[in-house]
This record gives structure tokens, C-alpha cells and sequence, in this order.
């Protein structure tokens, strides 16, 4: 039985719109979700909005186009994201505005997304990432470069991470200063989007079987797209210039106009010798990383990960039958050729990941389980020391690894549902 007849009033939540190309990008920013559509559709809305029938939005099209739309099924897809819903018999009487006031939220994500520091002053996030702020970091970082030019020897090597005493102690300072450089990366992201208006929020998830933080900021494809470019690139900014503040302070001290002590010293190597590291990580365009989303955007693909995978799996399909192939003749072709390109970055990226998975990093693991499991099972009394540094190893490594690996391994198992 059709729902939405001829003679059918439908009343439409409000929505905001964001013109991309020949589409429009809708959203309810206060529930995260956001649909592209192309604009003939968004018009269709429109009509509908005003209080047109069904039936009388079809013919308007239909003058327009000069096609019938078969608004049904469209109506059924928006219905089920809560964009719009049809109007019984007793509710035809209420005024649109009601209508609009009294629309349930919906239904795919009821409940109001909470924001983190969704009060922070979209002001004061303008004033800190404003043209004279940004300014001042690309002197710095200037200053940095040119710094590294002339003496190539202030770049740590891996011997920053190596402590040769107070092992444990330098190695827990590092990673409770890792876990606050990662929060100020993502606060970085948050900023940037308070700036643009948009709120975020921040939690924990996987790339493959690495653990991250990340900040959803699914909102900033509500604004225009030359917008979303400093939300993207906040994190690796800031970390670039805390890089470049690192590595004058270095240069100062060994010029010898400041002094600091031996273990500052080595512990601000390691940081910096991170920050390097999280911005060469940020090249892994293979993964949903900061540089990625810049990717994305620049070449206006709305789903450039998720298309390259579903590509990657038809010319699987074409030699491994039980593969089903997926149609994506729907996908405009200049995006294809755009994913027929990033899907040979994909696969190297990935081949490159997995063979440091399978070549180093598990075997590394099983010789620490193996190592830890020995110590633990001599007990405190055999060796206090060693039984005290196998538990924080195993805080500080092995349980992040572990989450990472099982963020991972259900995806699979979410991906197959």
C-alpha cells in the first residue's frame, strides 16, 4: 500500500543546505546527520515544505523537467532519517509553522548528540586561530626550517627514545605527555570548527589496529567547503608549530644562551621526536587521517575511503566469485577516476601496513608477552623492579595495542552486519 499519495501533505523538519556543485549537502547539525543530495530533489522538499501535495509537487516538477519523479521512494528514504514525515487526516488542519515546531526528532538518531566544550565561545576560537595568529605560527615554523638548514643535526634520531636510566619513570612522563599533546591536538580541531560555527565531539577510535583520539566533526559539512580546510589542518598545525618552538629552544640551548637540565633535555628530544613522527603518521593517506579529509574535500569526493574500498572489492569480484561486485555507475566519473588513482595508494599503504604488522610489530608483541608473562610469573618477591616495570609496560603498551586490535577486529564484524 502506497503512503504517500497523490492527495498526501507531508511536513518537512527543517533542515540546513549547503550547495556542492550540482548537489546539496542537508543536515540537522543538532543530531550530526547530513545527506547529499542533488538539487532537483531539494526542491522537491521545498514544495513540500510550503504545504503542495504530493501530487501537485509531482506536476510542478514535471513542468519543470518535463519528467514525472517518482517522489515516493524518495519520501520513504527521508522518512526513515527523519527529514520528513506524512501527515495523518486530523493533522492537515495545523498550520505549517506547528507543524514544523512539533516534528519529532529523527528517528535514526533520537536523542541530541552531546558536544564536547559546546559552550566554548565561537568568539574567542575566532580570535585564536585569526589571520595574525596564523601569521606568527608560519614565522615560527620559518624560523624552524631555516634553523634546520644550516645545522640538519637538531633533528632527533630514535636515540631520544632511548633512556638508558630511570627507564620506567622517563617512559610514563613521556607517554602522560603524550596523552596531553594528543588532547591539544584534538582541542586544535575542536577550536578550528567553534570558529566556523560548528560544534565537535571527541572520543577514542582505531585506525586499523592503531588507537587514536579523534574529534567527530561531522557538522563542517554543513558550511562551505573552502571553510573546512583549517578545522581539517588544526591538529598538524598546532603540532608543527610546537615542533618549531622545540627545535629553537634546542637551538638555543646549544648555542648556549639558555640552559636546561639533562632529563628536560632528553625528554623535550623524545617530544619533539614525536611530533615528527605524528606528522610523517598524518601522510598515511591510506587511512582516515587529517591529511586525508584535506584530500577529500579538495577533490570534492564525499566518500572517498568508503568508494575506494568498494572499488578495490569489485576487481577483486572479477576474480573470486564469491565476492559480490557492488554497482557504482552512480558515482559521477570524475570521482571515479579520482578513486581508480587513490585505490593504488590504498593498496600500497596498506600492503606496506600490514607487512610491519606481520614483520615487526606482532613478533615484537610476543616476545614482550612472552617476557612479561615470565616476570609475572616469578612474582613481586623475585623481582620487585622488574615485576613493577612489566605492569606499567603493560599499561603503557600492551593494553593500548590490545583496544587497538579489537576496534579493529570489530569493524570487520560491523562492516559484515
Amino acid at each position: 500500500m502506497r503512503q504517500y499519495t497523490s492527495d498526501t501533505l507531508v511536513a518537512v523538519y527543517p533542515f540546513t543546505r549547503q550547495p556542492e556543485d550540482e548537489e546539496v549537502v542537508i543536515g540537522h547539525p543538532e543530531t550530526n546527520l547530513f545527506l547529499v543530495l542533488p538539487s532537483d530533489a531539494v526542491e522537491i522538499l521545498d514544495y513540500l515544505a510550503v504545504g503542495k501535495t504530493v501530487g501537485e509537487t509531482q506536476l510542478i516538477y514535471q513542468e519543470k523537467y518535463g519528467e514525472l519523479p517518482d517522489i515516493e521512494d524518495l519520501l520513504n528514504i527521508l522518512e526513515g532519517k527523519g527529514f520528513v514525515k506524512r501527515l495523518l487526516q486530523d493533522q492537515v488542519n495545523f498550520s505549517h509553522a506547528v507543524i514544523k515546531a512539533t516534528f519529532a526528532p529523527p528517528t535514526t538518531k533520537a536523542a541530541k548528540v552531546r558536544y564536547n566544550f559546546a559552550n566554548f565561545p565561537q568568539s574567542l576560537a575566532q580570535k585564536l586561530f585569526s589571520r595574525p595568529v596564523l601569521l606568527g605560527c608560519a614565522v615560527l615554523v620559518s624560523l624552524a626550517l631555516l634553523a634546520i638548514a644550516f645545522d640538519p643535526a637538531l633533528i632527533p634520531s630514535w636515540e631520544a627514545y632511548f633512556f638508558p636510566e630511570n627507564t620506567t619513570l622517563m617512559i610514563l612522563v613521556l607517554a602522560v605527555l603524550d596523552c596531553v599533546i594528543l588532547f591539544l591536538h584534538e582541542m586544535a580541531h575542536l577550536v578550528a570548527a567553534r570558529a566556523q560555527g560548528v560544534s565537535c565531539r571527541m572520543g577514542i577510535s582505531n585506525r586499523m589496529w592503531m588507537l587514536v583520539a579523534e574529534t567527530d566533526m561531522t557538522g563542517i559539512w554543513g558550511i562551505p567547503r573552502n571553510q573546512r580546510y583549517l578545522p581539517f589542518l588544526a591538529g598538524p598545525l598546532l603540532d608543527t608549530v610546537s615542533a618549531a618552538i622545540l627545535t629553537l629552544v634546542f637551538l638555543a640551548q646549544k648555542h648556549g644562551w639558555i640552559f636546561m637540565p639533562p632529563v628536560v633535555f632528553q625528554l623535550g628530544h623524545a617530544l619533539l621526536l614525536n611530533y615528527l613522527l605524528g606528522l610523517l603518521w598524518q601522510c598515511y593517506f591510506f587511512m582516515r587521517t587529517d591529511y586525508y579529509y584535506v584530500i577529500a574535500n579538495f577533490f570534492r569526493c564525499k566518500s572517498l575511503m568508503k568508494d575506494t574500498e568498494v572499488f578495490v572489492r569489485n576487481q577483486l569480484a572479477r576474480v573470486i566469485r564469491r565476492v559480490r561486485k557492488v554497482e557504482q555507475s552512480h558515482i559521477p566519473a570524475r570521482e571515479r577516476r579520482i578513486i581508480r588513482l587513490y585505490a593504488i595508494l590504498w593498496l600500497v599503504g596498506r600492503t606496506a601496513a600490514l607487512g610491519s604488522l606481520i614483520l615487526i610489530t606482532l613478533p615484537l608483541m610476543w616476545h614482550y608477552c612472552v617476557k612479561l608473562f615470565a616476570v609475572l610469573s616469578a612474582g613481586f618477591q623475585a623481582n620487585p623492579y622488574a615485576f613493577i616495570d612489566a605492569m606499567l609496560l603493560i599499561l603503557l603498551v600492551c593494553i593500548p595495542y590490545t583496544l587497538g586490535f579489537g576496534l579493529w577486529i570489530r569493524s570487520f564484524y560491523t562492516k559484515e552486519r
